[in-house]
């Protein structure tokens, strides 16, 4: 097991050293955070152990935790004797994994050490429990305003058109071919998750958009995407309402336009008819798994979505979770950070 030592009193540096020596660890020990932080980017350890400062002990923590490129280094802080609650309660909400208070005692020391193995086992013990779930993902296709998302739109579409609509879960019968849609990509960043809400319309329907929406029945192919992709905006509005009423708040993307219509067989889809017309229009929502990744702050891009607060060294939060990232956002997150500060994102649509 590699382990990489960050302390600045070579007595004691040198006394864990031999300790973790003798106990057979694989260790690298320095005084100077920027070794230590090359140290655990070029290799990612499986601990680090480092000395807490008086001050920033909590921006020190994000700078190892951007460093480790595995995302998964246990980190163990060494205070001066007591901390106060404040300064713990801080280094804990910053990622440590556990603390010790000096002097370093090498029995206490080494069994500070063998904790993330029992914490492995432990979590393996609840595999098979029912009764205790350590992160339950968030249920999308549970959700009353997903359950609700035809009724929903149709509301928010009656009051645009004027007109009542009626709502039926089914795809359009009568849809069969010169279909346009527009689609809008929703994420859930935490959860690894992604919502794509799509509005599909066939060429009576579209008629109908330029007519009672643009006011033009000659309006030009560019407007009437323009339109769908604000109808697309709008049913993608009143999900993330719904949903934040759930306490689920969902992150939305930029709607895009395409000639076709999504393979609604497999996902959620509503028929949106008004009486007395032939005009109908399908919503389709599907939920999907998309994995995050892991990037450097010089890597942060436009359209990003942060699965995870940033907060800078006095803990005051930057950008929280779920925040799709503008150019600009991105830039100077890139500046505050550095290159050795690796976030989570949800990559853009």
């Amino acid at each position: 097991m590699r382990i990489v030592l960050l302390n600045d009193k070579k007595t004691e540096r040198d006394a864990i050293m031999r300790a973790l020596s003798s106990a057979s660890y694989r260790a690298e020990g320095t005084a100077d955070e920027q070794a230590a932080l090359s140290a655990i980017a070029r290799e990612a350890p499986k601990i680090v152990v480092f000395s807490v400062p008086s001050k920033g002990g909590a921006d020190l923590i994000r700078r190892i935790k951007g460093a480790d490129a595995s995302g998964q280094a246990y980190l163990l802080a060494l205070f001066d004797s007591a901390p106060s609650a404040k300064d713990l309660a801080s280094v804990v909400e910053a990622g440590a994994n556990d603390f010790l208070r000096r002097p370093v005692v090498d029995v206490e020391f080494l069994e500070r050490l063998k904790a993330p193995c029992r914490v492995v086992n432990w979590v393996r013990s609840l595999a098979t429990s029912a009764t205790f779930d350590l992160a339950t993902p968030v249920d999308v296709g549970g959700l009353q305003a997903w359950s609700s998302l035809g009724a929903l739109v149709a509301g928010d579409l009656a009051e645009m058109a004027g007109q009542p609509f009626v709502v039926t879960k089914a795809w359009p019968k009568r849809f069969v071919h010169a279909l346009r849609s527009a689609t809008i990509p929703m994420s859930l960043a935490g959860d690894q998750l992604e919502v794509r809400i799509s509005i599909v319309v066939d060429a009576v329907t579209l008629k109908w958009v330029k007519e009672a929406l643009l006011g033009d029945p000659n309006a030009s192919a560019e407007a009437a995407d323009d339109a769908l992709r604000e109808l697309a905006n709008t049913a993608g509005g009143a999900l993330k309402r719904a949903a934040l009423a759930e306490n689920v708040a969902l992150t939305t993307g930029i709607p895009s336009t395409d000639n076709s219509a999504p393979p609604f067989e497999q996902h959620s889809c509503w028929t949106l008819t008004l009486d007395g017309n032939d005009c109908c229009v399908a919503i389709i929502g599907e939920i999907r798994q998309r994995a995050n990744q892991r990037v450097a702050a010089s890597q942060l891009a436009e359209g990003m979505i942060l699965a995870h607060d940033v907060r800078n060294e006095g803990g005051i939060l930057l950008v929280p979770a779920g925040s799709r990232l503008t150019g600009t956002t991105a830039v100077k997150l890139a500046k505050l950070l550095g290159p050795r500060f690796f976030l989570e994102v949800a990559p853009a649509a």
